[in-house]
């Protein structure tokens, strides 16, 4: 399955009485909001597509201007929303660095050969990332999270193209 869009933000609430919003960036280039910008909103089932008029990084969040939203009750009917753009727009990266989105999902095997899972989340550390890789039983069924830091001296080689991360195992891992 293909991801067409990736979050790169999520309304957390209104900002003032003019339509702003402040919100959460998932992304590490905030400077990706200024205009001219169409995201896609997205909140339950409906998606919507707006243009961003203005947008100011504030204490960690942004805050964003979109047109046609004009009052602090149309900023409101944002909050949680999550804001999108067309996987064509990500902004690349260097060799060897990774978005979450390409990391979840990968097969896990170790530097011997042996499948132990898939990566079914990402979690931003303060030191470094960390993989949850959730096992599999012999007869195919879930078995048991593993957490394994996102360093050198385990993971050794990640493959998009095969869709597979090699780890060493070391020592209290499994």
């Amino acid at each position: 399955m293909t991801i067409e869009f990736i979050a790169v933000a999520q309304v957390t609430a209104p900002q003032g009485i003019r339509g702003e919003v402040r919100a959460l960036p998932l992304t590490d280039f905030p400077d990706r909001f200024k205009p001219p910008l169409r995201l896609r909103v997205r909140k339950g089932e409906s998606v919507a597509t707006l243009d961003v008029e203005a947008a100011r990084q504030h204490r960690g969040f942004v805050v964003i201007k979109f047109a046609g939203v004009d009052s602090m009750d149309d900023a409101e009917k944002l909050r949680g929303a999550i804001l999108e753009v067309p996987r064509s727009e990500v902004v690349p990266l260097e060799p060897g660095r990774y978005y979450f989105h390409e990391i979840e999902g990968l097969d896990v095997v170790t530097t011997e050969g042996r499948h132990l899972g898939k990566v079914t989340r990402v979690i931003r550390g303060v030191a470094n990332d960390i993989y949850e890789v959730e096992t599999q039983t012999s007869g195919g069924c879930r078995g048991r999270t593993i957490l394994v830091p996102a360093v050198r001296e385990i993971v050794k080689n990640i493959d998009l193209e095969r869709g597979e991360m090699t780890i060493e195992l070391i020592p209290g891992l499994e």
